[in-house]
């Protein structure tokens, strides 16, 4: 079973630093025996292993940091954690990122700097537009299903049974009638086109 935060919160530090120890030779150990395994082409046992060290691994992170955090603020009043600051993506989606050093100034480096931007331009405007609707019928979709399959009225009365709307993605998954229905469409106006033509 991996170690839990809870679990590692009660050791010390030195007890800490070597399960970190213990818990990366097992896992230098298993990988490896993973490889010797796919060479041999043969399935590793037990791969979830890997999977509960690199979690115990984790925690022990979290409850480091947790540490560091706590003393940081007590002693500098700053914490452990990098500062992040917010910037704007070309498709006008504002974001968190982790603020980093840089090497030289931006002019020298060709880097350049991102910000959080007041105002979109047109086309990220129109974008956040779109997509804040999309978003919005995405769940009026998913309250209309979800109250058809909840409303007792349905199974009683027949006439109120609809199916839950359907979404097809290529043209060969939709059903014959449709597929039917819009060639013969097609057929009368490439008719009428040619009709005008002549």
């Amino acid at each position: 079973m991996p170690k839990t935060a809870d679990e590692l919160r009660l050791k010390s530090n030195s007890d800490l630093h070597k399960l970190w120890y213990v818990l990366l030779k097992e896992r230098n150990m298993l990988l490896t025996m993973r490889e010797a395994y796919k060479i041999r082409h043969m399935e590793l046992p037990n791969p979830e292993r890997i999977d509960r060290v690199n979690e115990s691994m984790d925690n022990i992170e979290v409850v480091v940091h947790e540490r560091n955090d706590a003393y940081l603020k007590l002693e500098t009043g700053k914490s452990a954690s990098p500062p992040k600051r917010k910037i704007t993506s070309f498709a006008g989606f504002t974001y968190e990122v982790s603020a980093s050093e840089h090497y030289g100034q931006p002019e020298v480096t060709g880097v350049k700097k991102e910000y959080e931007v007041p105002m979109l331009d047109d086309k990220a405007y129109l974008f956040q537009k779109l997509w804040k609707e999309k978003e919005h019928l995405k769940e009026q979709i998913r309250l209309q299903d979800e109250y058809l399959l909840e409303d007792p009225d349905r199974s009683e009365n027949p006439e109120l049974l609809r199916g839950l709307r359907r979404h097809f993605d290529r043209v060969e998954d939709l059903p014959e009638q449709v597929v039917a229905r819009r060639r013969k469409e097609k057929q009368n106006i490439d008719k009428i086109q040619e009709e005008k033509a002549n």
